[in-house]
């Protein structure tokens, strides 16, 4: 019996080097030393929470969520220029983590991303660039990820006349925006100028930097207050969509 429960001790301890050992995770003392740029993060999501209930649907890349606060009190910064120096600064991490074949990358390297994606807002450069149209149609398209009969809503929907009549935006609670941009195209959804609105432009900070109960984003503070805004949505409005806009069930 001392043999077996010897055997199996033995046994656990190795499947249990073997778990530390494949688990990735950061260096706990790169905390401290990249201490002035985490002031700027909320904590990082882990895989299982990255989901959106309202899009149904588990996001396969993770996003970063900027202290809107901080960050905004520190540079000046509109909540505009916040937000999409969230997405720019997590499209770039991303690209990075792809190239490298990593779930994390080094804080030295997220602090150059920053401030090389704060440099780029000072400088007036955004990669969702707004339409210059006085109409713009946004579509939420997450419910044709997993339906063909709501995929097939979609496309009815993006050639008709009334959807011409001003600038498409898509708009997913499940899609990166390197994702949604590879749905659209594959699925017949492709229209020139077409504007890409994804969960990476989500905040749990308000326009005002109060903390709301799920991240969200403010539709009129990216667009220009001139513009009429149709949102195409094919079910009730979410939480995530915060404003004034025209809505339209598809």
């Amino acid at each position: 019996m001392k043999y077996i429960l010897l055997t199996l001790i033995i046994l656990l301890s190795s499947c249990s080097s073997k778990s530390l050992k494949n688990y990735e995770r950061r260096n706990v003392e790169e905390y401290y030393d990249g201490i002035g740029v985490v002031q700027y993060f909320l904590a990082e999501l882990p895989s299982w929470a990255n989901f959106s209930s309202a899009g149904s649907c588990h996001r396969s890349l993770p996003i970063r969520y900027l202290h809107l606060q901080n960050i905004r009190n520190s540079f000046s910064l509109s909540y505009e220029e916040a937000i999409q120096f969230q997405l720019m600064f997590n499209e770039l991490s991303n690209q990075l983590k792809t190239k490298a074949s990593a779930k994390y990358i080094p804080f030295k390297d997220e602090e150059k991303i920053f401030y090389t994606v704060l440099d780029k807002i000072k400088a007036g450069i955004r990669n969702f660039v707004r339409p210059k149209y006085k109409v713009v149609n946004l579509l939420w398209l997450d419910s044709a990820l997993e339906s063909k009969k709501e995929l097939r809503k979609v496309q009815a929907l993006v050639k008709s006349q009334k959807f011409s009549k001003g600038h498409p935006v898509f708009v997913s609670l499940c899609l990166s925006q390197v994702e949604l941009k590879n749905f659209v195209r594959k699925n017949g959804l492709h229209l020139d100028g077409a504007k890409f609105l994804t969960y990476e432009m989500l905040n749990p900070y308000n326009k005002d930097s109060i903390l709301e109960p799920v991240p969200m984003v403010e539709i009129n503070r990216i667009f220009s207050k001139k513009q009429r805004i149709n949102f195409f949505l094919p079910k009730e409005q979410p939480s995530e969509f915060k404003g004034k806009f025209n809505i339209h069930k598809f």
